[in-house]
């Protein structure tokens, strides 16, 4: 996978979110996946407009 930037506000990038994910525990539930993952990269805490990015990049990620 390609990485590229989601979160410009933060300059967040798939790669920095996959990573995050991997650093938590198993997540099941996208919106959990989420808050850990802004917890640990404040995407989304800018403008916000990465919110459906974030989501939609978790959930590709969880179900790989």
């Amino acid at each position: 996978m390609e990485n590229y930037t989601i979160c410009n506000c933060k300059q967040v990038t798939r790669f920095d979110v996959e990573e995050a994910l991997e650093k938590g525990r198993t997540f099941e539930d996208v919106q959990m996946a989420f808050l850990r993952v802004q917890e640990l990269t404040h995407c989304s805490t800018g403008c916000g407009g990465c919110y459906s990015k974030i989501l939609d990049a978790i959930s590709d990620i969880m179900h790989k």
